[in-house]
């Protein structure tokens, strides 16, 4: 055969197999069931006054199901997040000779830091962490809700923060209501109260997670094409040396 048909056969093969790869690749994605959460969870901190430059900002569930905090602190001052077993350690009534050394030493402890650029983001894994007796009772399914599926009870639990010589505890409540909106991809956002700051970095997830995907399927996609590149110039070197001993 003559090797420059051969190796324009041989492209032709290649790409077939490439796009066969892609047409699967995109087909198993499609074909994923979609998970969804039962419920939507609305988190609301207690009323308490804060230093200045420090806030709680709670995520808006009208954007989506699961609930989270965000600590932003505008000051100079690190805010710590504490687990609270160390409650005990810190707050009391009368505080003992030792007490103040272990504010002091709360950075070595804390579980999460909020500082200028840098602010805490507590979504329900951090915040069952930090709470042993906070439960995620929220469902994770391809399958909706029951028809008589009951609502969890609120559940309580706080925010154990040091800021300085501080100890503050931030009460608030978790509550649950019927995810309406299940399986049928983001929820409205055009209801009004929506928290600008909190609900962006809910979006910013999404976006991290389609440029991944994105960036994923470009490296495969980059590595077949490599592969196939370094093999029709193998076949090639191949064809020119056959034809080369042919001609001698």
């Amino acid at each position: 055969m003559n090797p420059i048909k051969a190796l324009i056969r041989l492209t032709g093969v290649f790409l077939l197999l490439l796009g066969a790869t892609q047409h699967n690749g995109h087909q198993a994605s499609a074909s994923e069931p979609k998970m969804d959460y039962w419920f939507i969870e609305t988190l609301k901190a207690g009323g308490l006054e804060l230093p200045a430059g420090v806030d709680i900002l709670a995520s808006d569930p009208s954007l989506q199901p699961r609930g989270f905090f965000v600590l932003e602190n505008k000051t100079e001052i690190p805010l710590y997040v504490m687990s609270l077993s160390y409650k005990a350690v810190l707050v009391m009534t009368t505080p003992d000779p030792n007490w103040k050394s272990r504010v002091n030493g709360a950075h070595e402890a804390a579980s999460f830091i909020a500082v200028p650029g840098r602010s805490a983001y507590l979504d329900m894994a951090a915040l069952t962490d930090l709470d042993q007796n906070l439960v995620d009772r929220n469902v994770l399914s391809s399958a909706p809700p029951p028809d008589n599926q009951s609502i969890p009870a609120v559940q309580s639990s706080e925010l154990l923060l040091v800021y300085a010589d501080q100890v503050i505890e931030v009460p608030f409540t978790l509550t649950y209501s019927l995810n309406t909106h299940f399986d049928s991809g983001s929820l409205s956002s055009t209801q009004p109260g929506l928290n600008v700051q909190a609900t962006g970095i809910a979006g910013s997830t999404s976006t991290q997670q389609a440029e991944a995907l994105a960036e994923r399927e470009a490296r495969e996609t980059f590595l077949v094409v490599g592969l196939v590149g370094i093999t029709i110039l193998a076949v090639s070197g191949w064809l020119v040396w056959r034809s080369l001993n042919r001609s001698r």
